[in-house]
Parts: structure tokens; C-alpha cells; sequence
């Protein structure tokens, strides 16, 4: 396996032009959720929740036992 010291400047600089990794990236934007799409990540929200608590209360009565 090579290391990059193994390479010429002009090499990688090649590679970066190539591969495009001398660009820069494209804006990131917030998306409006449609209201379908809000109801199903409150779901997975309260989902997380109740399954935390649910956990919580096994540990505790098996903690016990």
C-alpha cells in the first residue's frame, strides 16, 4: 500500500481535479416538511420516548427481582 508521501504534488493535485474534491460543496437547505411528514417524525419522537421509559422501568423492576 502507498503512502501519500510516495506521491508527486502534482499527482495529487491531478487526483483532486479529477475526483473534484478541489470544489466546494453545495449549500445545504432546510426543507419544509409537508404535515404527513411532521406527524411521522413526532411518532418516531414519542415512540423514543416511550420505548426510554419502558426500559428504564424493566431495568428497575428487574434490578429488583
Amino acid at each position: 500500500m502507498k503512502e501519500l508521501s510516495d506521491f508527486q504534488a502534482h499527482e495529487i493535485r491531478t487526483l483532486l481535479e479529477q475526483e473534484r474534491w478541489d470544489v466546494p460543496l453545495a449549500e445545504v437547505k432546510r426543507t419544509r416538511l409537508t404535515p404527513s411528514q411532521q406527524a411521522v417524525f413526532w411518532g418516531l419522537r414519542i415512540y423514543v420516548v416511550v420505548m426510554t421509559v419502558v426500559v428504564v422501568w424493566a431495568f428497575l423492576h428487574g434490578a429488583e427481582g
